[in-house]
């Protein structure tokens, strides 16, 4: 499954690209075939007040706070998008760690994985994941200010933690091995159970020629 979490057109520290800019990276990740995406509260009102539209398959938080997919050999992954934290803030609140907890509670025996899409950013993704929740998702997938992370098992060894490198030029994989054991305790084990690795788009690859010609 291809996935897209936050922060792909804005830059978390603010600063808006150019209308121009912007058009033509929507319309290149028109091309990419991803099969679900997230997007902050923060980057949804700022590309609405410009009138420019996401993908279907993304949504923010509000629109679409679970959304399950279903694999090539009928298993059910579940996907929560955790809402954007309040302007000034930077780490999750303990009522919203109890909420993502419960829903995470609720969905759980209905699905083989759980991931979660954060744009919470290095430090609120951090301090969540130390609060170790009772019910925390299968993987995390951040987004947001600060350092890449290739795949760092968290809260006890339920879920794994993976943040893109913020100069976009790499592309993180993750092949689960074996699912998570729903019936007793389970931890993720790196390579055995999971294995994390970051690709590098180097010359090795071909430029998509659709996407060039949008980004020339």
């Amino acid at each position: 499954m291809l996935v897209s979490g936050g922060w792909e057109f804005i830059n978390p520290n603010g600063t808006m690209p150019d209308k121009r800019i912007l058009e033509s990276l929507l319309q290149a990740y028109q091309l990419l075939n991803y099969d679900i995406g997230f997007v902050g509260s923060f980057e949804a009102e700022n590309l609405g007040l410009l009138g420019l539209a996401v993908e279907s398959v993304r949504k923010t938080a509000a629109e679409a706070p679970f959304t399950v997919l279903t694999t090539t050999t009928g298993d059910a992954i579940g996907f929560i998008r955790f809402p954007s934290l309040p302007p000034g803030e930077d780490t999750p609140s303990a009522d919203l760690i109890d909420s993502i907890a419960k829903q995470i509670r609720n969905i759980q025996p209905s699905v083989r994985l759980i991931v979660g899409l954060s744009d919470w950013g290095w430090g609120g993704e951090r301090e969540y994941l130390a609060q170790n929740p009772t019910d925390v998702p299968d993987l995390l997938f951040g987004s947001g200010l600060g350092s890449g992370v290739n795949g760092r098992i968290e809260a006890d060894g339920r879920c794994l933690w993976v943040r893109p490198y913020d100069k976009g030029k790499t592309i993180s994989n993750v092949q689960i091995m074996n699912w998570p054991d729903r019936n007793g305790p389970f931890s993720w084990s790196i390579p055995d159970v999971v294995k994390p690795s970051t690709v590098g788009l180097g010359d090795q690859y071909q430029d998509n020629p659709d996407v060039g010609a949008i980004l020339q």
